[in-house]
């Protein structure tokens, strides 16, 4: 038996055919040529770059919607329960479990609307319009309101993971997406 390299065929423009004996790695190094470690060092910059800039900023941005989504407890426990009659029947559990019907059904039409609009402007309509409904939610007058800026925060908040997965999987390469 003999070891031998497969033929890698690649076609030009003019139609002809070129039989190469060298593996397409190499061929994209003796291509690069000095540039491959410009290029190296231009990648590494670059992606210290997003690591110092991008991904501490969605960390606190998740920090934010992670204590949106469970701050009503701490609410209840301060005094919201027995201003707004939470303890009344099952108020309190629908008013937490509300939250979450909008968030897990509007994730995939969020994700389609960050794709039409584009990632900085859904994403920054979304984070003050989520701002917004967190502060009124310090404001309601009956836990009828309560559950409606519950709602109206799930839906709002549905679309924040996704992209931030989006972000996340456009700047970095698939087995880097672990250690980020």
């Amino acid at each position: 038996m003999t070891n031998s390299q497969p033929e890698i065929v690649s076609y030009s423009d003019s139609g002809t055919k070129e039989v190469s004996k060298t593996s397409s790695a190499e061929s994209v190094k003796l291509e690069m040529g000095e540039n491959a470690e410009i290029d190296a060092s231009l990648e590494r910059r670059t992606m210290r770059f997003i690591d110092w800039r991008i991904l501490p900023l969605l960390a606190l941005l998740y920090s934010f919607a992670l204590i949106d989504r469970v701050n009503l407890g701490a609410a209840y426990t301060a005094g919201m329960g027995a201003d707004l009659g939470l303890a009344k029947g099952a108020r309190y559990s629908i008013a937490t479990c509300l939250y979450f019907v909008p968030y897990i059904l509007l994730q995939l039409p969020g994700n389609l609307v960050l794709r039409k609009f584009g990632v900085r402007n859904w994403l920054t309509f979304s984070i003050a319009a989520w701002g917004a409904v967190q502060l009124a939610m310090g404001f309601v007058p009956t836990w009828g309101y309560l559950t409606a800026a519950r709602i109206l925060l799930g839906a709002l908040e549905a679309s924040f993971f996704p992209a931030m997965v989006f972000i996340i999987s456009t700047w970095y390469k698939r087995h880097e997406v672990q250690k980020r």
